[in-house]
């Protein structure tokens, strides 16, 4: 799959709502759209472009926040990254549809028949979404469940027939572990937590998602991982009360321990900026490594308040792929 982050095509920061706006958590499926109105080809370095003036026409024009949808597909089969995973879509009618599947859109217009290159790369964005999302196997047009023709008669034919990959080619093999499936879990902290100025807090975690099935609650713990994995871990939050100049910082930490003792640092990594924002802040970042040893080695998540006063972060989630050693 050819994904362009955000950062490649040149997006706008993502605006704050005034309203709370809660990170996308596990979906049905993903719901595929078209731009419904005439569409001229162009050269793929022109795509980028294209893009950004959907942005400017969403967040300017319509007030929202950020690009409606999920993900975006040229008609060359690249994938740019649009809100991502880890926030709602604006794209499938209302907020109920936006929380149930995210929102995959077809630069392909009302004129034409969609190629075998855009129709490759919309089924590359389908797979991610299951992937990494984490997203159920529906496959749904916008039209589904809102008064719209979107996507058009020719991408709703594809998706009733659950979007074949054209050629019957399976999927890129950078969707797929090298040595079978791994384990995809997602975590959540369900209730604020407080952050003590200039301590570090460890997480802990009272519910978790398996991909394909809902949201379990269970036992509050601070372990992430336990034992010898590579792992690719994302964490998200927010943080209510920023001001300008506060900053929150994150680590990922491995704790150790010997038969009949405690647990004690044994490592940690700090995963990128910090956090530091004039009013909320949002930070989502994946990071590969190895977890080394046995089950006496764990993985955990520590946040940095990096202020006088305490702070609350009031939505709290972690994503995680990992693959035994």
């Amino acid at each position: 799959m050819d994904l362009i982050p955000r950062a490649r095509w040149g997006a706008r920061a993502w605006r704050e709502p005034s309203g709370s706006i809660r990170y996308a958590g596990p979906r049905k499926g993903v719901k595929v759209h078209y731009l419904g109105t005439p569409y001229s080809s162009r050269p793929h370095a022109q795509c980028a472009a294209y893009v950004r003036q959907l942005q400017a026409s969403h967040m300017d024009g319509n007030g929202w926040s950020d690009i409606g949808y999920s993900l975006l597909v040229c008609e060359h089969g690249s994938v740019f990254e649009g809100r991502g995973l880890q926030r709602r879509n604006s794209a499938n009618g209302n907020t109920s549809l936006n929380e149930q599947h995210y929102a995959v859109c077809a630069l392909h217009g009302t004129n034409g028949t969609p190629g075998d290159a855009l129709l490759r790369g919309l089924r590359d964005a389908i797979d991610h979404c299951r992937t990494r999302g984490p997203a159920g196997s529906e496959i749904k047009g916008h039209r589904d469940g809102h008064p719209t023709a979107c996507p058009g008669d020719a991408l709703y034919a594809w998706v009733r027939a659950d979007a074949p990959r054209p050629g019957g080619s399976p999927s890129p093999p950078t969707e797929q572990p090298k040595e079978g499936r791994p384990m995809d879990r997602y975590y959540e902290k369900s209730k604020p937590l407080t952050l003590k100025p200039n301590v570090w807090t460890t997480v802990t975690w009272d519910r978790f998602h398996v991909q394909g099935t809902g949201w379990t609650e269970k036992k509050a713990e601070q372990t992430l991982l336990k034992g010898a994995h590579a792992f690719v871990l994302g964490v998200g939050f927010r943080v209510g009360g920023l001001e300008r100049g506060d900053e929150v910082q994150v680590r990922i930490a491995r704790n150790h321990r010997k038969a009949g003792e405690d647990w004690k640092r044994a490592k940690s990594w700090p995963i990128g900026s910090p956090v530091h924002a004039g009013g909320r802040g949002h930070f989502v970042h994946t990071w590969p490594g190895m977890l080394p040893g046995s089950d006496d080695n764990r993985l955990v998540v520590d946040l940095l308040n990096v202020t006088d006063r305490d702070l609350t972060v009031d939505e709290l989630v972690a994503s995680l792929l990992a693959w035994p050693a």
